[in-house]
């Protein structure tokens, strides 16, 4: 695989993320802000599914996703949908998701590369869903350690601002004086 692509991180949507089915305390912040640290991570409460929707300040095109979890407790597979509205844990399992990936412990891994997705499926990208099913070893709880996205943003750089963007940025300057 070439390179997988820039980290999507700074393109999410810092207010406008949640995992359902998370602890409390081992939310998915965890997992997206401070990747890899053993006392932070994102933790499933009353069963081994997780589902966690991640939104983006810009549209992005997706090019590969890395997880990184213990191998026991990691995710065996993920369901991961595109735009895809509202979704509970019943639409997760039951709709036909825009890829589905199976995880071994292998690419759990800090040192694993991230696993490539159908770029063509992953080109206008606002919300990705991500659901995990169930984890390695069949545990109570699954465990994420890190999650990176890779990609690109569809951003240009030195483009000019629409004349909505402008109009917005404009009634913002005007409420914040």
């Amino acid at each position: 695989m070439s390179s997988p692509g820039d980290n999507l991180l700074e393109y999410v949507d810092t207010k406008n993320y949640e995992c359902l089915n998370a602890l409390k305390d081992h939310g998915l912040a965890n997992a997206l802000f401070t990747p890899n640290d053993e006392k932070k991570h994102l933790k499933s409460d009353s069963d081994e599914q997780l589902l966690m929707t991640i939104n983006f300040n810009s549209i992005v095109k997706l090019k590969a996703i890395k997880i990184t979890a213990p191998v026991e407790n990691g995710p065996k597979s993920i369901k991961i949908f595109v735009n895809p509205g509202s979704l509970d844990f019943d639409g997760a399992e039951d709709e036909e998701a825009t890829q589905e990936i199976e995880l071994s412990p292998e690419d759990l891994g800090s040192d694993a590369k991230p696993k490539p997705v159908k770029f063509v499926r992953f080109q206008k990208v606002s919300c990705l869903a991500i659901f995990v099913p169930g984890n390695q070893d069949d545990e109570d709880q699954t465990i994420i350690e890190g999650i990176k996205l890779f990609g690109k943003s569809t951003v240009i750089a030195g483009s000019k601002p629409s004349k909505a963007q402008q109009k917005a940025a404009s009634q913002g300057d005007w409420l914040n004086s």
